[in-house]
């Protein structure tokens, strides 16, 4: 489900849904189980989400109508006596609120009757402005008359409403009324939430003039990696689509999957061979529908990765350009004639290492690639191909696709002369971690980074606006000030901060550098690790990551996280002879396969990543590593950065767009942020006295604290621990 303009109301199952009852509920069921001679577990199975004398007839068939009347009464007054643990969902009153802004009608529709409606909603404090219950219908759910009646009453057509249950028979109920239907519990429906708070947050990011993305969170797939849906050791996205849920419980907004165009994998995937087809080694055409329409299901979006800087020296575009001078498409790319002397035109180098151009005796040229030979670069200053790539990002958009981050965001467009680069200062080196030696001594002033990019960018923003589609660039830049020439109104939606994923951390300088460059733009995006550079948790520390993590999800801007960050893993440990990185080949110190090794889901063979023999080993991870694992121990990182998000999503669409101030002393980084104040311990030693001005609702180190049971007073931060605080 893509966009809720159609929704005019909102019509809401009780139990189970707005209201947590499911204890007492049983405990009803069971007592009167025992009273008329039923197996309790046969009540159970069959009580949830239906009238009493409905399912008291089929526990005991052999009641006459009378009798099944008066026992429907008793299992009535049982549950009337017990309301001691009802209380609202997660989420539930935050959505009222949201509903209520919006001025959206909403309604309950409960198979309970009256009385017992009113007392289990006054117990959760929730007071809806349309009641119908047992008594305003005739027959009960799945039949739709409940939904139709109540959709009438508040003047709305049935076919747009969007109904919430929490049961099979009530979103029967639900589609038979022609409504679009959202469920809970992982049931099948138009739209799959994780808790209420999530409808709220797509409620209110639907109807924001700003822009779905602002403050959004993602996650990054790195396909070949995330899991593999056939066995052959290679991820697909079969394999994401079948993960969604592990995603969507992280309470992200969308995530980011890494190229999935057809491809020889030479740099695995980011050497395209056909923008317009999706790669079979990653499921075909119709997996990549499948998980855009279950991804959008679970209220994700989702965004693919544009690599337009080059292509593959496949594609079809550059067969024929480098087959002669005078092919149609051989200004698509960048030739040149050698030097004076012989040898390359200038002295750009490749990012992974030698000479940035490579000569065809086919056409006695040299053809410029800042990547590998065989990722030739397009010319971006040939009309010919910004037309192609429009057409490709239309594509893809009406496609199903919400947007794009883009590979190398900068690097596009080259100053016409390509004049040679200088080199930097001795001592100094360019800022990216993952290039070959060579590269970072030289200063790119003219390969890179060139003022005419922006003009790509802009027709880009026409097309993406069209759609309602996020772009997010990758642009090596620590400067935060001079990112913010990328996203001016009319270019990039954001782009990635750099400052923490290059280098290592420096508690003197990196928090404070965080926290300035926060200042500058609300339009960066937060991101410690990619597929490009070394686990943030080896880098940082994981403790230290995690307490990142609880800064970057309140600063202003789109936060990320890396596929396997949620668990904490450090680097994978991959062999030099299983070295599948292309950088690796020429430099093995700047391998990027430790940051690629397969995720890890289960403790079975494969680590549930594969069933076959994984493209990459699986780096060492153990049993605890997993998913699966650390689901059971709420004190995992998994579960840490869950309870996180959760807490990100309470306030988040509350907040300024700015800091109201800021610190870092004694290691301890601190800022407030409206009514949200976020301590993080960066250094090496516990600090004392740490006085956040409300409740504290997150705390890094004990999962017992949330926004229902917040602790408060003065508290000793141990080095790596992040709070989180609620000041009004």
């Amino acid at each position: 489900m893509r966009n809720f303009d159609t929704i005019r109301a909102v019509l809401f199952d009780m139990d189970g849904t707005l209201v947590e009852s499911d204890a007492a509920v049983e405990r009803a069921w069971e007592a009167w189980a025992v009273e008329y001679s039923v197996e309790p577990s046969a009540a159970l199975a069959i009580a949830h989400g239906a009238p009493a004398p409905d399912t008291v007839a089929k526990l005991r068939a052999d009641l006459d109508p009378a009798d099944v009347a008066a026992a429907a009464a008793r299992q009535l007054e049982l549950q009337y006596d017990d309301l001691a643990d009802v209380t609202a969902t997660p989420g539930a009153h935050r959505l009222i609120g949201v509903l209520d802004r919006l001025d959206l009608p909403w309604a309950v529709v409960t198979s309970a009757d009256g009385r017992l409606a009113r007392a289990r909603l006054a117990a959760a404090g929730i007071t809806p402005p349309l009641l119908l219950t047992v008594e305003d219908v005739t027959r009960g759910k799945p039949d739709p008359e409940g939904y139709l009646l109540a959709a009438d009453r508040l003047g709305v057509d049935p076919a747009d409403c969007l109904v919430v249950e929490d049961s099979e028979p009530g979103l029967a109920a639900g589609r038979a009324a022609g409504a679009t239907t959202a469920s809970l519990r992982g049931l099948d429906a138009d739209l799959i939430l994780t808790d209420l708070g999530r409808l709220a947050r797509l409620l209110r990011r639907h109807h924001d003039p700003s822009g779905w993305w602002q403050d959004a969170a993602g996650y990054q797939v790195y396909l070949p990696s995330f899991a593999d849906s056939d066995g052959d050791g290679w991820g697909d996205l079969p394999g994401v689509a079948a993960h969604l849920d592990h995603i969507a419980a992280l309470g992200v907004d969308m995530l980011w999957l890494t190229p999935f165009f057809a491809s020889p994998m030479r740099d695995h995937g980011y050497d395209v061979s056909d923008y317009l087809a999706v790669d079979p080694s990653f499921g075909g055409e119709q997996a990549l529908d499948d998980l855009i329409a279950a991804a959008h299901r679970r209220g994700l979006r989702v965004i693919g990765d544009l690599v337009v800087n080059h292509t593959s020296d496949r594609h079809r575009w550059f067969r024929e350009a480098a087959a002669s001078r005078e092919s149609r498409y051989r200004d698509h790319y960048i030739w040149r004639d050698p030097a004076p002397g012989g040898g390359p035109p200038n002295n750009w180098l490749s990012h992974f290492g030698g000479p940035a151009w490579t000569y065809s005796e086919a056409t006695g040229q040299y053809h410029l690639h800042l990547f590998k030979a065989e990722q030739p670069d397009l010319n971006w200053r040939n009309p010919a191909v910004a037309e192609a790539i429009d057409a490709v990002i239309e594509h893809w958009l009406d496609r199903g696709l919400d947007g794009f981050r883009i590979d190398t965001a900068a690097y596009l467009v080259k100053h016409p002369d390509l004049p040679s680069n200088p080199l930097l200062p001795p001592g100094e080196r360019y800022l990216s971690g993952t290039v070959a030696a060579d590269w970072a001594l030289q200063d790119h002033r003219y390969d890179i980074h060139q003022p005419d990019v922006h003009a790509v960018h802009e027709r880009w923003r026409r097309v993406a606006d069209r759609h309602g589609a996020l772009l997010v660039g990758e642009i090596y830049e620590t400067d935060p000030a001079a990112l913010t020439a990328y996203l001016a109104a009319d270019r990039l939606h954001s782009a990635f901060w750099f400052g923490l994923l290059t280098g290592e951390f420096d508690p003197a300088a990196t928090p404070a550098e965080l926290l300035a460059a926060a200042q500058t733009s609300p339009g960066l995006s937060w991101a410690q690790g990619n597929h490009d550079c070394r686990r943030a948790a080896t880098r940082f520390g994981a403790r230290r990551s995690l307490a990142l993590h609880a800064m970057t999800a309140f600063l202003p801007g789109l936060t990320w996280i890396y596929q396997g960050e949620e668990l904490g893993l450090e680097d994978g440990v991959v062999p030099p002879e299983r070295a599948a990185d292309p950088l690796a080949t020429a430099h093995p110190e700047s391998s990027r396969d430790s940051a690629r090794t397969p995720m890890p889901w289960d403790a079975g063979p494969g680590l549930g990543f594969t069933t076959g023999e994984p493209w990459l080993p699986l780096g060492g991870r153990t049993e605890a590593d997993t998913v699966a694992s650390q689901e059971e121990d709420p004190n995992s990182p998994l579960r840490t950065m869950r309870r996180l998000m959760r807490v990100r999503h309470a306030v988040l669409d509350d907040l300024p767009k700015g800091l109201d101030d800021w610190q870092v002393d004694d290691g301890v980084a601190a800022f407030r942020r409206g009514s949200v104040q976020v301590f993080a311990n960066l250094g090496a030693t516990a600090v004392d006295g740490v006085a956040p001005a409300g409740p504290v609702v997150f705390d890094s180190d004990d999962h017992r604290v949330t926004p229902e049971t917040a602790s408060s007073g003065p508290i000793r931060l141990a080095p790596g621990q992040a709070v989180v605080a609620f000041t009004a």
